[in-house]
């Protein structure tokens, strides 16, 4: 049995996803789960990036992102945030049993009001400082961990479009999976923010467009992302790109769209 960061034992009682849950994952590309981090855990957490800021504190009178990451063996305390909790177990039940290759590195975003994102259009992950020639840096799908309270809108909340990993994945069909961009033109449903509360995780599929929110609230927005593969995926991201329920075996029989890769969508 895993323990937190204190020692304690975390319960191994298996928590479920509903079958409303995985809906919602296939057709929005996204789930917020409640309750996920103890209250020790959350402490700690905070507590860490406490220290890791003052440390090395923001410019006076800086607004907007900052970003600090960390190698996973250096951050314990970080790590517990998925690890000693039923993060992976939740994880498993998207991806698979004993299907999950834990990450190398945690990142921890910072949003300093007040901070209004103009970007209007979103991304994904994969392409920065990507060569021509070499493959984008795909995963599976994101974890967020809320430190802060995020449960109303503008508070540093991110930003996705819901659906848009089924229309990437129709893009990525259609001209192929080396056309990748970070940036691609697809058509856009009516963006929204994702609401948690301190404690709350979410789960967001690698091809959803997102981007970093408004923080006009009067706290420094804070939450910490892992980013999971399945076990296998490196050399599959053609794959990935092309089929959004390659990495995602357990919901492909409530997927419309999981079809080998390279066969273009009837629709």
């Amino acid at each position: 049995m895993p323990n937190n960061g204190d020692g304690q034992a975390v319960s191994s009682a298996k928590r479920l996803l509903t079958r409303a849950q995985l809906g919602e994952f296939v057709e929005r590309g996204y789930i917020v789960i409640p309750d996920v981090v103890p209250p020790d855990l959350l402490a700690a957490a905070n507590g860490l990036v406490d220290a890791l800021v003052s440390a090395r504190p923001t410019p006076a009178g800086h607004v907007g992102t900052r970003y600090l990451f960390q190698e996973l063996e250096d951050a314990p305390v970080l790590a517990a945030l998925l690890q000693d909790t039923a993060a992976v177990q939740l994880a498993e039940q998207l991806i698979g049993p004993d299907a999950l290759e834990f990450p190398d590195t945690v990142q921890t975003a910072l949003t300093y009001p007040p901070f209004v994102d103009a970007r209007e259009k979103p991304h994904i992950d994969g392409g920065k400082g990507r060569k021509p020639d070499d493959p984008p840096w795909t995963f599976t799908m994101l974890a967020g961990f809320f430190l802060t309270d995020q449960s109303s809108d503008d508070a540093g909340n991110l930003f996705v479009w819901p659906g848009t990993h089924e229309a990437h994945a129709q893009l990525f069909r259609e001209r192929g999976p080396d056309a990748f961009t970070t940036y691609p033109t697809v058509d856009l449903p009516e963006r929204e923010q994702v609401r948690g509360r301190p404690g709350d995780m979410f789960f967001k599929h690698y091809l959803l467009g997102h981007n970093g929110g408004n923080n006009t609230s009067d706290t420094v927005r804070r939450t910490v992302y892992f980013r999971l593969r399945r076990k296998g995926h490196g050399p599959t991201w053609r794959a990935v790109l092309q089929d959004p329920w390659h990495d995602f075996p357990p919901l492909r029989e409530l997927t419309s769209s999981s079809r080998p890769a390279g066969q273009t969508s009837p629709r």
